[in-house]
């Protein structure tokens, strides 16, 4: 087998990160999120090669336009696998924006944008609708309250049996936006996590913020652009409503904190899963970014 050239090696690795969730993908997604070439390739470079590259044709399967890497499962099976979840993604977006204004007017809400697997449009029926929330400095814990509440009242949180529940397990301030602290050595997940975040509101630039403040991922992968809000997703432009003095934060916090499950405060900052502070609390007890770097190392090991 002849040495592979680098747009090689790139889109194999790419095709192995989305073989790690069965998920074919289009040349033009191949080129979007192509992970660590050496330097940017353009769109006709890629389909090229994955046309005509003798190399890949021993490493790709391909069918209806998709391409995905041999070894796993069948393409034609992915493919019907990626349509069934884009229809309950689907699904769970149009849930998603009836939500749009009521994060709009919480007090403290800078910014929400849906992540994981709802910002691929790849969930299935037992999915929740992850989110990620932006806070004002200093009001972290209200804005986490009066984010939950509403889920809260209505039965719509995790583990209520019932269906599309929204998951808010991870909040930061304006002040928290850089990422880097939280990653793991080679944290690909990190990478691709912001880069694919759907945005749903942005009062004030936020996450236009965040990816300014985390160029880094640019290293991984230099071609995903941001992405911007649907027109389906923008609110109407109006005040919050609450009043909420600064001088409550305190009691917002000690309640909470006091509420937390007793994993959550067991792990709590002994490393990046769980964190808890006045600018970042995540709460990710089944945190898997490792289980994916692993195993994608041990892939590109084989494959390359």
């Amino acid at each position: 087998m002849n040495v592979p050239t680098d747009l090689e090696r790139a889109i194999v690795r790419t095709l192995i990160w989305f073989s790690l969730t069965d998920h074919p993908v289009t040349a033009l997604e191949v080129h979007k999120w192509m992970l660590e070439p050496e330097h940017k390739y353009e769109m006709g470079q890629v389909i090229r090669a994955l046309d005509h590259s003798e190399y890949l044709q021993q490493k790709i399967q391909k069918e209806q336009g998709m391409y995905a890497l041999k070894g796993q499962l069948p393409i034609k099976k992915m493919i019907t696998h990626r349509q069934r979840r884009f229809i309950d993604a689907e699904r769970k977006f149009k849930s998603l924006r009836r939500w749009a204004l009521i994060f709009h007017l919480l007090p403290g809400v800078r910014a929400v944008a849906a992540g994981n697997t709802l910002a691929w449009w790849g969930t299935n029926v037992e999915s929740d609708i992850d989110l990620f929330v932006v806070t004002e400095p200093g009001a972290i814990w209200s804005g986490r309250f009066w984010s939950v509440l509403p889920f809260a009242l209505l039965g719509r949180r995790p583990h209520t049996g019932k269906s599309n529940p929204f998951c808010l397990s991870f909040f930061v301030t304006t002040n928290a936006l850089q990422m880097e602290g939280l990653c793991l050595e080679r944290d690909l997940y990190m990478a691709y996590w912001i880069k694919s975040l759907v945005p749903v509101v942005d009062k004030d630039g936020s996450l236009d913020r965040l990816h300014q403040e985390n160029r880094w991922v640019e290293t991984f992968l230099p071609n995903a652009p941001v992405r911007q809000i649907h027109h389906r997703h923008v609110p109407m432009n109006l005040p919050s409503p609450i009043f909420q003095p600064r001088v409550l934060e305190p009691i917002f916090r000690s309640v909470q904190r006091r509420r937390l499950p007793v994993d959550l405060r067991e792990m709590a900052n002994k490393d990046t899963r769980v964190i808890v502070s006045d600018d970042v609390l995540k709460f990710h007890v089944n945190d898997r970014r490792e289980h994916f770097r692993d195993k994608f190392e041990a892939l590109a090991e084989r494959h390359l």
